[in-house]
């Protein structure tokens, strides 16, 4: 699967998502040498530096794989508004 982040400054970048819960999104970003994991703090996904992100999409061959991460993955944000 892959995913659309988009920056603070409005730079969006590719990334091949391996995993994903609620809490948590390891990916990696062509051009960095090791995963990366984004976690959910505060309802903002905040990379490993502090800095904030957000999905533009989560894409995959299959549909309802996509669509089942995304449930996942925004479960807690959707929760609290």
């Amino acid at each position: 699967m892959f995913a659309v982040m988009v920056f603070p400054n409005g730079h969006q970048v590719d990334a091949l998502l391996l995993s994903a819960s609620p809490e948590r999104l390891r990916v990696v970003i062509p051009g960095r040498k090791d995963t990366t994991e984004i976690r959910l703090i505060e309802g903002r996904w905040t990379l490993e530096n502090g800095a904030h992100v957000e999905l533009g999409a989560i894409l995959a061959e299959n549909e309802a794989d996509a669509a089942r991460v995304w449930a996942k993955a925004h479960a807690r944000t959707l929760a609290a508004v």
